[in-house]
């Protein structure tokens, strides 16, 4: 493996279609009201500058291989909650080693050092990936035909 490393997005814009289509294939059926377009708008708003929404891409070999998303809502339920941690992808040619741990725990300080007090998200299937990381399960729940777990994890002491 050659040097790996975290981004922000906006140093990688040209990224961002790549990452749209792969997010679109993973999650569509967990946003059905949403197109490939969308997808690709919300990644744009992350090259405004701003804390959130922010994404950063895993990079390795001059490659993106990954994204995560820090955003102010990433449900239609539970909007009290927030901001939420989303777009954890690894690309399938590179999962298994570790990277979505370096991605995750990147992204976490990141929000640390911006005085995020605490990140919420939702997974159906990586509980236990996120539970390694330190993040606890507030509840389980039933949303767009899937169970997901609803995590939290707190940033600053």
């Amino acid at each position: 493996m050659s040097f790996v490393r975290v981004e922000n997005l906006i140093e990688r814009p040209e990224a961002v279609e790549q990452l749209a289509r792969w997010h679109y294939r993973e999650w569509a059926h967990l946003y059905p009201e949403q197109s490939l377009q969308d997808f690709t708008e919300d990644l744009q708003r992350s090259l405004r500058g701003a804390p959130i929404p922010a994404t950063w891409v895993l990079v390795d070999g001059g490659s993106v291989w990954g994204s995560a998303s820090v955003i102010e809502h990433d449900m239609t339920i539970n909007c009290h909650l927030g901001p939420w941690l989303a777009n954890v992808y690894i690309h399938p040619d590179k999962r298994g080693q570790g990277l979505g741990r370096l991605l995750v725990a990147a992204v976490m300080e990141v929000c640390r050092k911006n005085g995020l007090n605490e990140l919420f998200l939702f997974t159906p299937a990586q509980e236990y990936f996120y539970q390694r990381l330190g993040w606890t399960l507030l509840k389980r729940e039933l949303y767009q035909g899937d169970t997901v777990s609803i995590m939290t994890t707190r940033l600053q002491d």
